[in-house]
């Protein structure tokens, strides 16, 4: 199965990786995967070679830190995986998309809602909201909700 083989290659290349395994399938993901943001190019090019395509990326806004989540995925039964890294909030991660073209529009999406730009996407042009949006509803201090958490206090690390 492709990603028995793909943790296998993952745990290889990334040895202090944190790995979450759900055999059920019950929680979306055969395979979750925390790694470090500088590792997110290679990882996405471990999985593209595999066969393996970039499904959706989206982020998680904590307090302190983002954590973006890149759901990778198959055509084999019980094969997707997530692959998270945390990135600072004054930090710009690696575009995707000369590995995945699709990583373009998904990168845009998440610049729209979270504010996250990507260093290499060669359009970074708002994709949903005006052009002259100078807001990201998704982030915690948008609106009146305020309701924000540092992640150690919700995960525990």
């Amino acid at each position: 199965m492709k990603a028995d083989e793909m943790e296998k290659a993952l745990r290889e290349e990334f040895p202090g990786a944190l790995f979450a395994v759900d055999e059920s399938g019950r929680n979306g993901v055969r395979y979750s995967v925390l790694i470090a943001l500088s590792g997110m190019r290679k990882a996405a090019q471990i999985l593209n070679a595999a066969g393996f395509f970039l499904e959706t990326i989206t982020a998680l806004d904590f307090s302190d830190t983002f954590e973006l989540v890149y759901h990778f995925n198959c055509y084999e039964p019980k094969s997707r995986i997530a692959l998270r890294a945390l990135c600072g909030k004054d930090q710009t991660p690696s575009s995707l998309v000369d590995t995945f073209r699709g990583a373009g529009w998904l990168e845009r999406e998440v610049h729209d809602f979270f504010g996250i730009s990507f260093s290499g996407n060669p359009d970074m042009r708002s994709l949903l909201l005006p052009e002259d949006a100078d807001y990201h509803p998704l982030l915690k201090s948008f609106g009146k909700s305020g309701d924000s958490h540092k992640r150690e206090d919700i995960y525990g690390k």
